[in-house]
Formats: structure tokens, sequence, C-alpha cells
């Protein structure tokens, strides 16, 4: 499913061992790695949640959430 933006707060490993805690979100636009998302999708299989951001300047790239690290409600602004 396509969206403009997904918003969930989540847990992942902070290198040390431990784990840290924070907001995932994903938009269209310039984004924090420099490159410009021209679309957004996402879709849950397999016990996960997966995003494929298309880039207007740069290859895709597929980001793999597993649901028990997401620690709240997926918000997902639909086009």
């Amino acid at each position: 499913m396509s969206a403009t933006r997904i918003r969930f707060p989540t847990m992942w490993a902070n290198g040390a061992g431990g784990e840290a805690c924070g907001i995932a979100d994903f938009k269209l636009g310039k984004g924090p790695c420099g490159l410009t998302v021209s679309r957004l999708d996402y879709e849950v299989a397999d016990g996960c949640l997966h995003i494929l951001q298309q880039h207007a300047d740069g290859p895709p790239k597929r980001f793999v959430y597993p649901l028990t690290t997401i620690t709240g409600r997926i918000e997902a602004d639909l086009p």
C-alpha cells in the first residue's frame, strides 16, 4: 500500500549491547540521508512491517521492522 508518511515507535539495538527506543518516521521529500524520497510503500507480512522507499536520485531502499520491536501504533498518511 502506498503512503505519504509512515510513523511508529520502535526499539533497535544501540551498538553497545543494549536497546534504544525512538520514533521511526518515513516521509516523502528530502530525507536525513540527503536523498529525495519520491514514493513510500508498505506492507505487513511474515510478522514484519516492510517499508520500501523509492528515490528520485538514488536506488530504492527496503526497511524491515519485526512487529515485536514496534512499541505502539503505526500511523500511515495515505495519498
